[in-house]
């Protein structure tokens, strides 16, 4: 080369000073990055130095590896040379390396790296760094030995592409957080438009996996009746849960032993902090490398977004970052908006179909109930029934007309509550009406009833029911009791005592099971004039005040005794205003029904007079 006075070296100096500017105002400006202009920065190099033959590597801090990001008269460009730490510190603290003399504590790299130092055929190396900051190499090939102030501005060119590569990494990795945030942003907007539960977990489960690029990911959300933390949703969606995660269920209000990952895990949702883990040992319940675990908030935490083996360049696997923790904790935050949404959305659908069906239920119950008294020569009948606070029961009672001029009087409580009791009341209202036109055996009838129940119901579903049979010629009562309270008779004279005789609750076990439990037996009762006879169901019995008091059997047959010479209309609403009295400012919590049927009395005024 000339002398660093020639004038023509000057020039070209100024020119290639003047094209490296103008090559960095376009990336700083963000109209380019280094990957689209380090061939023409290595044109300017080579051309300052009058060097025909060079490339610049870029180091991949990811795979720890050097790789050509640009070449000039090269035959191979895939040139790829494996690099550590250490050897990347000697190289920090070096300027131009001379690879026909390396540093001694560098020459077993460069022994290892020599076909692919070959392949460059290269000669001299210019670290690219900004004090302990790597970025790569320029490697150039020459046939002559630099001079001092060649090496000098080889430096000075190295140092400017430094400074150009970390400006343009700077700005892709802030491009790189504008994009992830405007990929939040647009995540959390889709995901608040969901209110289908099941669609809106795998959204979550699927948006977390993009944001972060997870090969696997596991939604985990708090049952809030049991307080324990389960699977709702894993990713990939298709794959088959590791068998020690398909029933996992982490318990959060014990201390229960249970593995370090899985423990941790639980913490998570109990103290709502973030937790990174890389213990392969315990990872591998997961079957993933590392993992990170965000809380989900609502108004209390919610549950845990679990996801799994970051993915580099190559697959390979990479650690979470700081940035990760951020960006997954604020989605996290934003679905636990959407997924409380989403359930406040369900409950309240699920409360309007409830209304409905509760006031469906109630038209039911009210139709199946009569619509007045029954005229019964020598008998006044009266009766009611009224629903708890929620407006729909499982009680009814009826009166029952037969061709003989003899009447049927039914009094039942169905389990439950809603729509399912008021199909069970129909069915069994049904049924009896349809038994009693039959036949006249009672046994019979109710074993009748027990089997249409059973066959037809769930195992939770069930009957009492209390029927008698009235004579009116002959004031002969036949009754049975499937499981009922016991109805009163209120003899005229004040003494007392229970209709009892029958069996069991029906449509609770099928009939050859109640055969071997018990037979259903009936009883025959002869009515005088002003004996009184009181049908209530336990909403009676059961009331509570507010000092959770029971109004009981006792004050009921205390206060029947006293209503004996009352007609029957009169002793059903004395008894109600009694039952509402004793309750008070407490809700009613079951049903209350009566029904009462009174021989009259031939001479009542007489009678009042006795007594």
């Amino acid at each position: 080369m000339q002398p660093a006075s020639d004038e023509k070296l000057m020039q070209r100096l100024i020119q290639s000073l003047s094209e490296l500017e103008q090559l960095s105002g376009a990336i700083i400006a963000g109209q380019s990055n280094f990957g689209m202009s380090g061939q023409a920065y290595l044109q300017v190099i080579l051309k300052t130095l009058r060097i025909t033959k060079g490339a610049i590597l870029r180091f991949d801090s990811i795979e720890n590896q050097l790789v050509v990001e640009s070449s000039i008269s090269l035959k191979k460009k895939s040139v790829v040379i494996p690099i550590s730490s250490h050897e990347i510190a000697i190289i920090l603290q070096s300027s131009i390396l001379d690879l026909s003399q390396p540093p001694v504590s560098l020459k077993p790299f460069f022994d290892e790296i020599q076909p692919q130092l070959q392949a460059l055929d290269a000669t001299l190396w210019a670290p690219l760094k900004i004090r302990k900051q790597f970025f790569g190499i320029i490697s150039l090939s020459s046939d002559v030995e630099m001079e001092k102030w060649e090496r000098e501005l080889l430096n000075v060119l190295a140092s400017q592409t430094s400074i150009v590569i970390a400006h343009s990494c700077l700005i892709e990795e802030m491009r790189a957080a504008k994009f992830r945030l405007f990929l939040l942003s647009d995540m959390t907007a889709q995901i608040s438009k969901q209110l289908d539960t099941e669609s809106l977990e795998e959204e979550v489960m699927s948006h977390a996996i993009s944001l972060l690029d997870a090969s696997a990911g596991y939604l985990m959300l708090i049952d809030p009746f049991t307080r324990r933390l389960e699977i709702t949703c894993h990713f990939p969606f298709d794959s088959q849960l590791p068998p020690e995660l398909e029933d996992l269920s982490i318990p959060l209000r014990t201390h229960e032993k249970i593995p370090p990952i899985f423990s941790m895990i639980r913490e998570v949702a109990k103290e709502g902090k973030t937790c990174m883990y890389s213990d392969e040992k315990a990872i591998v319940l997961f079957g993933n490398k590392n993992l990170m675990a965000v809380p989900i908030f609502g108004r209390e935490i919610l549950g845990v977004l679990v996801v799994c083996d970051k993915q580099g360049r190559g697959r390979i696997t990479l650690d979470f970052t700081a940035e990760d923790q951020i960006l997954l904790e604020s989605f996290a935050t934003q679905a636990g908006v959407a997924i409380e949404n989403a359930r406040l959305y369900r409950e309240a659908i699920e409360r309007r179909r409830l209304q409905a069906e509760m006031e469906e239920a109630a038209k039911i119950q009210e139709n199946l109930l009569p619509d007045s008294s029954p005229e019964i020569p020598g008998y006044e009948v009266a009766g009611l029934s009224i629903p708890g606070h929620d407006g729909v029961g499982g009680d009814f009672f009826d009166y029952i007309p037969k061709p003989d001029g003899s009447w049927g009087f039914a009094i039942a409580d169905v389990s439950g509550k809603g729509m399912q009791a008021a199909l069970l009341m129909v069915m069994l209202w049904t049924g009896l009406r349809s038994e009693v036109a039959r036949q006249n055996n009672l046994p019979a009838m109710v074993m009748a009833l027990n089997s249409l129940l059973y066959e037809n119901s769930t195992t939770d579903k069930y009957a009492t029911l209390f029927y008698a049979h009235l004579h009116p010629d002959t004031d002969m009562l036949t009754s049975i009791n499937a499981g009922h309270n016991f109805p009163l008779l209120i003899r005229h004279d004040g003494n007392l005592r229970e209709l009892e005789k029958g069996g069991l609750v029906i449509g609770m076990y099928p009939n050859d099971m109640v055969g071997q439990i018990v037979e259903y037996e009936q009883e025959t009762t002869q009515l005088l004039d002003g004996d009184t006879i009181l049908f209530y169901t336990d909403g009676v019995t059961e009331a509570l005040n507010i000092d959770n008091e029971v109004y009981g059997e006792e004050r009921l047959e205390e206060l029947a005794k006293q209503l004996r010479h009352a007609n029957a209309s009169e002793i059903c609403t004395e008894i109600y205003n009694s039952v509402i009295a004793f309750q008070g400012e407490a809700l009613p919590s079951d049903d209350l029904t009566l029904m009462v049927v009174k021989k009259v009395e031939d001479n009542p005024s007489c009678d009042e007079e006795k007594t």
